[in-house]
């Protein structure tokens, strides 16, 4: 069996989240199947006619699902078709954060809803280095601690590994958490449309990184 010292460097970074996701809802009510969906298309059109305006902005673009369905209402005992009801859900992930309020008010204009933002980092946002590099800083740390309180000399580093991945596990190397903030909708963006309300406002995200050392002892 191998002499070694094995720890779980723990650490964290703050960071402004750099995207932003909204969930774009686009219905549309008709007495006819066809009505609904001549309808949906049209508001639908006029949405993609936004996010193509900004499409600078905007990292990607996912409609998640579509779907007609009849309406109806309850009467004397039984269900009775009032008409039809067409609806788009779509997924729009923002990149350039300034242009998010103007993205949310001409969805709002062209006639559809939005919620969110759901506020999210990159992976490739400097935070999660700066995290991992905290986290390998700890692990040493804490092994250095054990070496000096049991009497032994501490050698080089026998393995790395992020947490699981040594049992067969797929535990990420690091997680993130958002604190509470608030969260703006198409109710939130005020009187005026085209001004974006101060709820856009994101708070920082907290990134935290795990990471497993092996030490040799000497």
């Amino acid at each position: 069996m191998e002499r070694e010292i094995v720890v779980r460097g723990t650490g964290e970074a703050r960071a402004l989240p750099d995207r932003a996701s909204l969930r774009v809802e686009t219905t549309a009510d008709h007495k006819t199947r066809e009505g609904a969906y001549e309808a949906r298309a049209r508001l639908a059109a006029q949405v993609d006619a936004v996010l193509a305006e900004h499409r600078n902005a905007i990292g990607r673009t996912t409609i998640a699902a579509s779907w007609l369905r009849p309406r109806t209402r309850w009467h004397r005992g039984e269900d009775v078709r009032t008409g039809w009801r067409a609806n788009r859900t779509t997924f729009v992930e923002v990149v350039v954060l300034d242009a998010l309020g103007e993205i949310m008010a001409g969805v709002v204009e062209a006639g559809s809803t939005v919620q969110g933002p759901d506020w999210q980092m990159a992976p490739t946002n400097p935070a999660f280095d700066q995290a991992r590099r905290a986290a390998a800083e700890d692990a040493r740390h804490r092994a250095e601690s054990y070496a000096e309180a049991l009497g032994l000399q501490l050698g080089p580093v026998a393995w790395v590994a992020e947490p699981g991945m040594r049992d067969g596990g797929d535990a990420p190397v690091a997680a993130s958490r958002i604190e509470p903030t608030a969260v703006a909708g198409a109710e939130a963006l005020g009187s005026d449309p085209g001004e974006p309300s101060e709820d856009l406002t994101p708070a920082e995200m907290t990134v935290e990184a795990t990471v497993e050392v092996g030490f040799r002892i000497l």
